[in-house]
C-alpha cells in the first residue's frame, strides 16, 4: 500500500492530522500522540550529515562535557556494576560512551554517519542511550524493535528528548527549528512506545531524560 504524507512513523495510524505549520507541515497522530514532520518535507540524508558535522567540536567545551556528565550521572543509579551499554547515534564524537566507560560502565558507541563501520548487532547490552537520537530518526518503530532485541533481560534503554509544549506553544517552540528534528514525543507517545516493545516505561529520571526497561511488572 502506498504510503500517505499524514502516516504516523511510530504506530503506523494514516488518519494523522494536521498539527501546525512554520517553515514545514507537523502533523499529530491521533492514535499514538507523535508530533511529526511528513517524510515529503525532509531534509537530504547528505543535508543531514552536514548539519551533524558542526557538532564536532563540542568535545572539547567543558559546558558540553559537563551536560554528558549530567546525563550519565541521572542515569547511573539505575545501572549494576559492570553493566555494558550502547551509546546509540553519537554523533561525531563519543563522549557520552567515555564517560559512561570512565565511570566504569564500559560503552560502546555507534553512528551511522560518523562511526559506521562498528558492527553493534553482534552483542547484547545492558543499557542503551539514546541522546536527543529518537526525535531525528526517520523510522522510529523499526529502530527501536532493533535495539530492543540487543537489549538483555533487565536492561534499560535511557532516551533524552524534549517533550512537545502545548499547542498555543508550539509554533515559538526552538526545539522544532532544527532541520533534523522530525519527530516530538509526549508522555503517551512513549506509553505506546513501550507497549509496542514489550518494554515498561518508567518515567522520568533527569531533565528530559526518560528510562524505559523490560521489566514489566
Amino acid at each position: 500500500m502506498k504510503k500517505s504524507v499524514s502516516d504516523c512513523p511510530l504506530c503506523l495510524d494514516c488518519n494523522a492530522q494536521e498539527y501546525a505549520q512554520d517553515k514545514r507541515d507537523y502533523y499529530l497522530c491521533s492514535h499514538c500522540k507523535l508530533i511529526f514532520v511528513p517524510r515529503t518535507q525532509l531534509i537530504s540524508v547528505e543535508d543531514e550529515r552536514q548539519r551533524y558535522q558542526r557538532h564536532q567540536n563540542e568535545s572539547e567545551n567543558a559546558s558540553y562535557q559537563a551536560y554528558l556528565s549530567q546525563i550519565a550521572f541521572a542515569c547511573e543509579p539505575h545501572l549494576k556494576k559492570n553493566s555494558h551499554g550502547l551509546d546509540f547515534g553519537c554523533g561525531p564524537s563519543p563522549l557520552l560512551a567515555q564517560i559512561f566507560t570512565q565511570h566504569g560502565f564500559p560503552t560502546t558507541a555507534f553512528d551511522l554517519f560518523f562511526h559506521p563501520a562498528l558492527n553493534y548487532k553482534q552483542q547484547k547490552y545492558d543499557f542503551i542511550i539514546l541522546s536527543e537520537v529518537i526525535e531525528h530518526l526517520r523510522s522510529p518503530r523499526e529502530v527501536m524493535t532493533e535495539l530492543k532485541t540487543l537489549l538483555k533481560t533487565g536492561g534499560s534503554i535511557f532516551v533524552k528528548t524534549k517533550f512537545y509544549p502545548e499547542r498555543n506553544l508550539f509554533n515559538d517552540w526552538f526545539y522544532k527549528r532544527d532541520s533534523t528534528h522530525i519527530q516530538f514525543f509526549s508522555k503517551i507517545t512513549c506509553h505506546y512506545l513501550a507497549d509496542i516493545q514489550q518494554l515498561k516505561f518508567v518515567g522520568e529520571i533527569g531533565p528530559d531524560l526518560y528510562q524505559f526497561t523490560d521489566c514489566i511488572d
